[in-house]
């Protein structure tokens, strides 16, 4: 059942206000605290920690929009009359429609994690421990770069992306099509 008291409300909005605040603005304070105080940096756990805190607001606010204009709930409440508990609810009925938001999510998220430059360059400085970004990042030289590396560099970086992309395009049509047609 969805419930909507005065928690789940405040903390909607904490997570749409977070949104607000660019990563550029914490940038600085972020590295001296895991760096300075937690000495946590140069690990890839770390950086996973931190993508997945800054993609969760906004992961958020995606499926709760999905959930309370797709969703009805009156399904739920059939669910309850027939004997089902919360959690049966929740993956019979509610999950399995969910799909087209995962998928759409999935792919936000992936390319976002995938492209981003700028906290793994920031976290991680470790040779052995770079993204495939920033390691084709090191194929400019100062004076000169060496293009044929570089764009193999790069073909590996957009691969997965694109695999992923025509795995879940299905899916992501579908959502498409479902939040046009009302």
């Amino acid at each position: 059942m969805r419930h909507k008291n005065w928690v789940s409300k405040l903390m909607l909005a904490l997570m749409v206000a977070s949104m607000i605040i660019p990563f550029q603005a914490i940038m600085i304070p972020l590295v001296s605290i895991y760096g300075g105080m937690l000495n946590v940096l140069n690990h890839r756990i770390t950086l996973i920690f931190l993508h997945t805190g800054f993609s969760m607001a906004m992961s958020v606010f995606m499926f709760h929009g999905f959930i309370n204009g797709n969703i009805p709930i009156a399904l739920e409440e059939a669910a309850y009359i027939d004997g089902c508990t919360h959690v049966q609810t929740f993956f019979k009925i509610v999950f399995p429609l969910l799909r087209p938001i995962i998928s759409t999510m999935v792919i936000l998220n992936s390319l976002a994690f995938w492209n981003d430059f700028l906290l793994p360059s920031l976290v991680l400085t470790d040779k052995e421990l770079l993204t495939l970004p920033l390691s084709t990042y090191s194929f400019y030289g100062t004076y000169s770069a060496d293009y044929g590396t570089i764009m193999a560099g790069l073909l590996l970086c957009v691969a997965p992306i694109l695999i992923l992309y025509v795995v879940l395009q299905k899916q992501i049509i579908g959502g498409v099509v479902a939040g046009a047609v009302k």
